[in-house]
Formats: structure tokens, C-alpha cells, sequence
């Protein structure tokens, strides 16, 4: 499965960029509707579990709640890498999204803890289900960093708009509507999941497994490599990195709010600057769709994760509006740029979509664990550890990318000049 050679000459990439766009529309949009919850489930969970708060329930039952969603999530997804080939990919998304809709409308009517739990379990298990499907029906497609990249865009621009609305609608403790918002949204997103393949389409590929068996007599460079011992653990290693980087992401979040305030930043403004920090973010993941893997897979990585670190430090570090701005712009910009290109590695080398899908869930067990620990790490030490944390982190996650990250890039090389020669 040798990765096609893109057109080099000037405005030759953006306009096959801008034809694939129209060409796909309706894939991308299924796969969004499909992502969208736990998406957009993210970005809404501190307003939620403020509200939640304001409404008397106890604050570390309300942490337990956010942590059992993303559990939850986390854990249909690790099961679901192992079906997930044998599965339509349509019907794991519209059973998901049935699922997290029933999660939605029960945590709305709950008025005690324990429905709120099975409420939010719920959500995550219908979150875990759909994003297994369009995962999937990404990792068969041969740009899947583009794809993705474009879902994180879309995600993006709808979070932040969900940042500067979803606050007012969920004032003095009006939690129910907040999650009356999010089953709507579910409901909007569900017919979009007709236009997502069942299965995908075997001559999808059939032009680059023609080059490579022309080449060398096999089925694929990649797929070859992934079988083998060595490429298992550069995955491992991979999912690994994504978990790390995922679980500093979600440290910083869930102190998001907090930071700007103890900075002497007005509530109002601190909303302003979580949602804009989304909104330039979204530029992010807009130039890795139009990047794709045109300068390979080790720049993207490494560059996206040097702007996450300085963009980190500087948000936890911040004692002026003007250096919690510049901090959160580049840590919203790193994020939406990266965690594309983290997927999209591990799904090229299997597009069957079960490394893809694994990847989903190494981003959700971080996102579940990085607030704990920065909530003890805090407590323990102070913020001035919590800096050192998540720099040391980030860091951690490139290593464990790169070796897969230079082997596929590598590969892609290999494929090109043995195909330029056939």
C-alpha cells in the first residue's frame, strides 16, 4: 500500500487539496458526526462540571463522573479493536450514537448521583462505539491525516462556538440544558452517518497495491512491516506516546479555567480566552489538512510538539493576560495540529482500522488520567511541578512517536523511488 507521489509544482497541492475536499465532503462530514461526541464531549466538560458544581453535587462525585465517561469511552474502544475489522463501520457509529443520545437524556433528568453515573457511562460507551466506527473508515483510506486533520478542523470551529454560548445557557447551576444541547447536536449529526461506508472500498487502493506488486511481488510495504515483531512494538510505542501526550493535554484542561483567574483575569474574559484559544487552534489542524504527509510524518511531530511544549509552559507560567494569551494560542494550535498526525501514524499501518481505533482509546485513557495527576501534582507540590510534568511529557510522547514516525516516512521514500522506476 505505497504511498501515491504529490504533485510538486507551485498551487498544485492546494488544488488537489481543494478537489479531494469536494470530492469527499460527505465522507468527511459522516466521520465527523460520527467523532463529534466525544469531540465536542470534551470541550463542554469543564462548563458541565462547573454547572454540576453550582448545583450542589459534591465536587469529587463530579470528578468521578467526568472520569467514568472517559473510562468508558476509553474501554469500548480497546474492545473494539479487535472486531472492529468484521463490523460495519455505519452501524458500530449509529449504535453509538443511539447510545451516547440515551446517555445525554438521562444525565439531563437525573437528580441523584446514581443515574448521573449510568447516564454518563452510557455516553461514554455510545462515544467509544462511534468513534471506533469513524476511526476505522478513516485508517482504510490512504490520506487518513488529511481526513483527520479535517475532523479536528470541523470539531474545532463547533467547540468553540459550544465555548462561548454553552456557558450562558448553563448559568446557576442549569446543568440539564447543557446536556439537552449536546443531545441535539447527537440528533443533528445522525443522518449524516448514511453517507458513511459500511466497509471500505477495495479499489480504494488498487492503483498503489498494483505499483508495489509491480515493484517487489508484495502486497504492501507497510502492511508487510506491520506484521512483523519489531513494527508491533513501534505501534506500542506509538499508542504509548499518544496516551502521554494525551494525559498532559488533559492535565492543563481541566486547570484551564482556573489558571486565568488566579492570574487576576476577569471570569468573563478567562471564557473569552478558552474560546478563542479553541478558535486559532482550529488553524492547526486547517494546515495539517492541507500538509498532509507531503513533508512526511517526522516534521509534523516534531514541530507540533516543540509549539505544545512552549505553548504549555507559558499558559501554566502566565502571570500576564498577554503572556496566558500567547500561551494558550500556541498550546490550542499545537494540539489541533498534532494529534491528527499522532492517529494518521498509526493507521497507515493498518488500514483496517484497528491501530487507528486503538489509537482512540490510548487518547482517552490519557485524557482520564492526566487530570488526576495534575490534580495531586498540584496539591502535593504546586503549579511550578505541574509545568515540569507536562513539558517532561510532551517531550516523552515525540520519542515514542518517532521510531514509528521514521519508519513509515522511510517506507513512503522507498515506495516512491521504486515507483517512479516501475
Amino acid at each position: 500500500m505505497g504511498i501515491e507521489q504529490r504533485p510538486s509544482e507551485p498551487g498544485a497541492s492546494l488544488r488537489v487539496f481543494a478537489a479531494s475536499l469536494r470530492r469527499d465532503f460527505r465522507f468527511v462530514l459522516a466521520a465527523f458526526a460520527a467523532s463529534a461526541v466525544g469531540l465536542v464531549g470534551a470541550i463542554a466538560a469543564p462548563i458541565l462540571v462547573q454547572a454540576l458544581i453550582e448545583a450542589g453535587f459534591d465536587h469529587q462525585r463530579v470528578g468521578d463522573l467526568a472520569g467514568v465517561e472517559l473510562l468508558s469511552l476509553a474501554l469500548v474502544a480497546a474492545i473494539a479493536t479487535r472486531f472492529v475489522p468484521r463490523v460495519s463501520h455505519r452501524r458500530l457509529a449509529v449504535g453509538g450514537l443511539s447510545l451516547a443520545a440515551a446517555g445525554f437524556a438521562t444525565s439531563a433528568v437525573s437528580g441523584d448521583l446514581a443515574a448521573m453515573f449510568v447516564g454518563r457511562a452510557l455516553t461514554g460507551a455510545g462515544a467509544g462505539l462511534a468513534l471506533s466506527g469513524a476511526n476505522a473508515a478513516v485508517a482504510s483510506r490512504g490520506d487518513a491525516e488529511r481526513i483527520f486533520a479535517l475532523i479536528w478542523t470541523l470539531g474545532g470551529l463547533v467547540a468553540a462556538g459550544f465555548a462561548m454560548t454553552l456557558p450562558r445557557m448553563v448559568d446557576a447551576g442549569n446543568y440539564p440544558a447543557g446536556f439537552w444541547v449536546l443531545f441535539a447536536l447527537v440528533i443533528a449529526c445522525a443522518p449524516c452517518l448514511a453517507w458513511l461506508p459500511s466497509r471500505p472500498d477495495p479499489a480504494l487502493f488498487a492503483g498503489q497495491r498494483l505499483r508495489a506488486a509491480k515493484r517487489d511481488g508484495a502486497e504492501s510495504s507497510l502492511s508487510t512491516v506491520g506484521a512483523q515483531a519489531s513494527e508491533r512494538a513501534m505501534v506500542a510505542m506509538a499508542l504509548a506516546g499518544i496516551l502521554v501526550y494525551a494525559a498532559g493535554d488533559q492535565a492543563l484542561w481541566n486547570f484551564a479555567f482556573s489558571i486565568p483567574l488566579e492570574a487576576g483575569i476577569e471570569r468573563a474574559r478567562a471564557r473569552e480566552i478558552l474560546a478563542i484559544t479553541t478558535l486559532i487552534g482550529v488553524t492547526g489542524s486547517a494546515v495539517g489538512s492541507v500538509l498532509g504527509v507531503r513533508l512526511g510524518r517526522v516534521f509534523p511531530i516534531v514541530c507540533g510538539t516543540l509549539i505544545s511544549v512552549v505553548g504549555r509552559s507559558l499558559y501554566i507560567a502566565a502571570s500576564a493576560p498577554g503572556a496566558l494569551l500567547a500561551g494558550a494560542l500556541l498550546w490550542g494550535i499545537g494540539v489541533y495540529f498534532i494529534t491528527p498526525f499522532q492517529i494518521g501514524l498509526v493507521a497507515a499501518v493498518d488500514r483496517k482500522g484497528r491501530f487507528a481505533v486503538a489509537a482512540a482509546a490510548a487518547l482517552n485513557f490519557g485524557y482520564a488520567t492526566g487530570p488526576a495527576v495534575a490534580g495531586r501534582v498540584i496539591q502535593s507540590w504546586g503549579r511550578g511541578w505541574l509545568l515540569a510534568l507536562i513539558a517532561i511529557s510532551t517531550l516523552a510522547s515525540m520519542l515514542l512517536l518517532l521510531p514509528l514516525a521514521t519508519r513509515t516516512d522511510r517506507a513512503s521514500t522507498a515506495n516512491g523511488s521504486a515507483g517512479a522506476s516501475a
